[in-house]
């Protein structure tokens, strides 16, 4: 967007050059400097520049967030840290369920009264 607006503003200065030069040049009772208009379109451009540095600026104001967050401790007590050989059953390490799969999921029996 910001290339296009200056693309914009040559665009209107060369469409508009004789009315430019004849209205707002400042440079109109100095022939000789050959300016025709070339230091309104300069002024144009400069303003156009710092007014998309304002925003640029606005939009960096506007992306930097800051996140705060409270910070939780966790406190482990060493008897949690570590389980106790006796509260633990291996069972569950050479567990496979899908060895009992079919010794438990049966479909229902239809039993006759």
């Amino acid at each position: 967007m910001q290339s296009s607006n200056k693309l914009g503003i040559i665009l209107a200065f060369k469409i508009n050059q004789g009315y430019i030069a004849s209205a707002f040049c400042e440079n109109k009772d100095k022939p000789e400097m050959h300016c025709n208009g070339r230091c309104v379109l300069a002024k144009k451009l400069k303003q156009a520049e710092q007014n998309e540095e304002k925003q640029r600026a606005e939009n960096l104001e506007k992306a930097n967030v800051l996140f705060f967050c409270k910070l939780n401790r966790l406190e482990v007590n060493e008897s949690s840290a570590s389980p106790k050989t006796s509260d633990f059953n291996i069972f569950y390490l050479k567990f496979k369920p899908s060895s009992f799969t079919n010794d438990i999921f049966k479909p229902p029996q239809y039993v006759a009264a």
